[in-house]
């Protein structure tokens, strides 16, 4: 390259070169505004994550046909960078410092076959984007002015160096030449068509440098453009919080604010400044692929909610220039209702490539909600009744053992030496269609020989729901009075039929002391079944299909022990649903959903029970009460009562028992 070509290009590198440095400058500026800087713990487990998840694409590839799409552009691009930087490195500093060059010989050849093979990979990855954008569009997949910037720009970079490619071989003959495949080729057309001539060799000047700027502006637009989140994905994987998947972030500890006698604490998220600089790092990480929206039981109810559109306004309130209320979002550019309807079946944090944790903004701005008091009756009659009778049904406390009557259930106060202590919950005690698989449970217990009491009127409401709901101040003093309550009995394993119930004594409680082991009793049925404590006998021949509980499954990481109950069971068929595992599809109780009205189109508990329909079985098998409640209502409402039985894992069990 001349000398005066060379000043040139760096010249104009360095406008473009500002340009983009004052874009990241901007982008950061936004997100430390009014938050303290971020901390580095846990170096190899978040270096660990980022690399997972950022660089070798994990989640992404979850989704076979856009992960391959996906990945055949980042690999390609990402080699083409590197094949770039070490061009640039050999000519403008190893041949001007050390009057030498490293890209030589045969690692030269295979630099050149590797470049031209990751340089096609990347042009049917574009092909790919293009058409699913244009022809095939899947569902909430929008094309903004972005994308087509993005996929019009490196595929005209691609292009065009190729043909510059095809160029110099044509007109130098190298005699390695087909090593570089593609620009061989290309070589080999323009000379078939005998268009390697001066006007050629004249335009090949122009040509380069219309390349160059195009590039040039490229890695400019980064900062500005959907394409910073090659900076945002790694740099969210890296700083994501590592509290357990089941633990909501804690806004202020009550016991610091009892000892200090002062409660002047700002709870919740009202405007973009109160989300933390992480929260805002990842809005602004979000690539706009829909699947969070796809996987969402409220968009598929018809609910205001898309998770996708949340973040993203969130994302452009972050940048908007006119904001002099610190950028308020709830109430205006996001509508309560579209927080009311989550149910925090974490379907979209499971799904988001990016790792935005949606569930952890939608409670931060519902936080804000209740300490504002914008309730309707529906929610503040569910608060209600946690703070005056210590369950969400209202009921009084003097009946939570009616269920127990004639079982001989004994408390912990009748029975001090126990092995097990039986946490029934709210609706195992309260609810009548659930008290039979509380009354199933007992039954497995006593037929296993398990030494397991009960809590009996001294059990109340881990408020699990008030936590979810956003009413934080109710939930930590439930916590800390039932830690003390735990450990007064000197508790040591908890056992509960309900996923919440479980999540939160497993993942929350522990932050306010909780010290003891927490079992669901799927898995608990399951340990005894494997250990010959339980002898079943064979049930008839049935088809099952299994619902994962998110509060189990998603959150807790247990989808087989449920399987290993029905596989015990005899000669059943189990059929899964489409939607099963870490893909299972919401019930619509959870993030209090179950207590009050959500608008909607089309009831979630219906979708998922007509996706059950579908394989004809003739149990609908579950392991949480509020699944188990919401189905019952579905099969009355699908007048399909008859067809299916809606059964917890644990009344199948007990129905085998001698």
């Amino acid at each position: 390259m001349p000398a005066l070509t060379a000043l040139i290009m760096y010249v104009v590198l360095s406008g473009f070169a500002a340009a983009f440095v004052y874009g990241i400058y901007r982008r950061l500026r936004t997100y430390f505004r009014g938050s303290p800087p971020p901390k580095f713990d846990h170096i190899i487990e978040r270096i660990t994550r980022a690399i997972i998840n950022a660089f070798a694409q994990r989640k992404v590839l979850k989704k076979s046909y856009p992960g391959l799409m996906h990945l055949l552009i980042y690999s390609g691009m990402v080699v083409l960078f590197i094949g770039t930087t070490l061009v640039a490195l050999n000519v403008d500093v190893w041949e001007v410092f050390f009057h030498q060059e490293f890209l030589v010989g045969s690692f030269y050849l295979f630099f050149e076959f590797f470049l031209d093979a990751f340089g096609l990979i990347a042009i049917v990855g574009l092909i790919i984007a293009i058409f699913r954008r244009t022809i095939s569009k899947p569902p909430n997949l929008p094309t903004s002015r972005d994308d087509v910037f993005i996929l019009s720009v490196f595929l005209v970079i691609l292009l065009t160096g190729y043909l510059m490619e095809g160029i110099r071989l044509a007109i130098d003959h190298p005699t390695w030449a087909p090593w570089s495949f593609v620009g061989y080729q290309v070589a080999l057309l323009l000379e078939s068509r005998g268009l390697v001539t001066q006007e050629m060799v004249n335009f090949y000047p122009a040509l380069w440098w219309f390349h160059a700027i195009l590039a040039f502006v490229a890695v400019a637009s980064i900062p500005y453009t959907k394409l910073f989140h090659v900076f945002t994905s790694p740099l969210n994987a890296l700083f994501i919080h590592l509290r357990p998947r089941g633990q909501l972030s804690s806004p202020f500890d009550l016991r610091e604010l009892l000892a200090s006698g002062s409660f002047d604490v700002k709870v919740g998220a009202a405007a973009i400044t109160d989300f933390s600089w992480h929260q805002r790092l990842s809005f602004d990480s979000c690539t706009s692929c829909g699947r969070c929206t796809n996987a969402c039981p409220a968009t598929a109810g018809g609910t205001l909610l898309s998770p996708m559109h949340l973040i993203l306004k969130l994302r452009d309130t972050m940048f908007a220039r006119q904001t002099t209320d610190g950028g308020t979002v709830v109430g205006g550019v996001v509508d309560p209702e579209e927080l009311w309807a989550c149910t925090t079946c974490r379907a979209c944090v499971s799904e988001c490539p990016v790792l935005i944790d949606h569930i952890d903004a939608i409670v931060d701005m519902r936080r804000h909600l209740i300490a504002e008091g914008k309730l309707d009756r529906g929610k503040r009659d569910l608060l209600t009744n946690l703070n005056n009778v210590a369950n969400p049904f209202g009921l009084p406390q003097a009946d939570r053992m009616k269920w127990a009557d004639g079982l001989d259930v004994k408390t912990v106060k009748e029975q001090p030496e126990f092995d097990v202590l039986y946490w029934v919950g709210c609706a195992g005690a309260y609810d009548p269609r659930n008290q039979n698989v509380s009354r199933a449970m007992v039954k497995i217990l006593k037929a296993a020989n398990v030494r397991f009491a009960v809590l009996g009127n001294e059990e109340k409401c881990n408020c699990e729901v008030a936590r979810r709901l956003g009413e934080e101040g109710r939930f930590q003093q439930s916590a800390l009075d039932l830690v003390e309550v735990f450990k007064k009995y000197n508790v040591k394993l908890v056992l509960t039929q309900c996923p919440h119930c479980f999540n939160t004594f497993k993942n929350e409680y522990p932050e306010f002391g909780a010290d003891f082991q927490v079992v669901h009793h799927s898995q608990f049925i399951a340990r005894l079944i494997e250990s010959g404590q339980l002898k079943l006998k064979r049930e008839a021949q049935k088809v099952v299909t299994f619902h994962d509980p998110c509060y189990l499954g998603r959150y807790n990481g247990e989808y087989e022990s449920p399987r290993e109950i029905i596989a015990a069971l005899g000669p059943i068929t189990l059929k899964e649903m489409p939607r099963s595992h870490e893909e299972s599809f919401c019930c619509g109780a959870g993030g209090a959903n179950f207590w009050y009205k959500v608008q909607q189109k089309k009831k979630v508990n219906l979708i998922r029970f007509e996706e059950a329909q579908q394989l004809k079985p003739n149990v609908l098998a579950t392991a949480c009460p509020f699944c188990t409640s919401m189905f019952e209502d579905a099969a009355g409402t699908l007048d399909a009562k008859d067809a299916i039985a809606v059964s917890d894992i644990a009344e199948l069990v007990a129905n085998l028992l001698d």
